[in-house]
């Protein structure tokens, strides 16, 4: 399932929620081992081999749409810091994944008494849906990190990577364009059907624009691989800039 932290970034960026991105367990999920078995493996594991930049691309990918061969090479690269045998990163089970398109498009839905919920429900899902799936195409690539010590744990270090994201652009929200068609209360199902489907042809209009990101990387010592455990941050920026006054050129 959607890890809290991913909801309520969500939620921050979409207001009554309009997409839903493909969420992970993140590194911190699974506690490092601390037993003697496990320092000895860290203490003969080879050092760091990814840059920040490339750690922070890895969680870019996996955040936005579950990329599971990123998933796979940073379970590999964080295999140090899980000598037991844990996976790092577990990506979302799909059902789960519809099942939260449900729930968005009734939390859409709940303050439409004339709607049709069985008849408008399918569509409002849909299109949230296809928003996600959008958004999923965004390509984000590091271009520099500023490395420092981390105060609150010894010998740890912090990266902040700096990121450039090419996102695609949208006028509007979803609940937006519904609201260009009439109030909530006295909506009915074929006007809110009709936003949907011009919402779906604004969709198919997509243009992009590359906007800023950052994420935060987290390390044990020098040497030790990069983890962090609010890769959500990408998906947040992401949307937001798809949409009103963030992506305008």
């Amino acid at each position: 399932m959607p890890t809290p932290s991913l909801r309520t970034a969500l939620l921050a960026a979409l207001l009554i929620p309009a997409a839903l991105a493909p969420a992970f367990v993140p590194a911190h999920a699974a506690k490092p081992s601390k037993s003697k078995a496990a320092k000895a493996a860290k203490a003969a594991a080879p050092k760091n081999t990814l840059k920040p930049e490339q750690v922070a691309e890895l969680y870019a990918r996996i955040a936005l749409r579950q990329d599971a061969e990123a998933a796979a090479q940073l379970n590999d690269y964080l295999k140090p810091l899980f000598p037991n045998g844990e996976k790092a990163v577990v990506l979302a089970d799909q059902d789960a994944m519809d099942a939260q398109y449900d729930g968005f498009a009734d939390a859409i839905l709940e303050d439409m008494p004339k709607v049709d919920k069985k008849k408008a429900k399918p569509a409002v899902a849909a299109a949230i849906k296809r928003v996600n799936l959008l958004a999923s195409g965004a390509e984000c690539r590091g271009v520099s990190n500023r490395e420092y010590a981390n105060e609150y744990v010894k010998n740890g270090r912090i990266a902040e990577v700096e990121m450039q994201c090419t996102v695609p652009v949208l006028g509007a929200r979803l609940q937006e364009v519904l609201a260009g068609k009439g109030a909530p209360a006295k909506l009915k199902t074929k006007k809110l059907l009709e936003g949907v489907a011009e919402f779906d042809r604004a969709l198919s209009q997509a243009g992009s624009r590359t906007i800023p990101a950052k994420l935060t990387l987290y390390a044990e010592a020098k040497g030790q691989p990069w983890n962090t455990g609010s890769a959500d941050d990408i998906v947040e920026t992401v949307h937001n800039g798809m949409y009103g006054a963030a992506a305008a050129e």
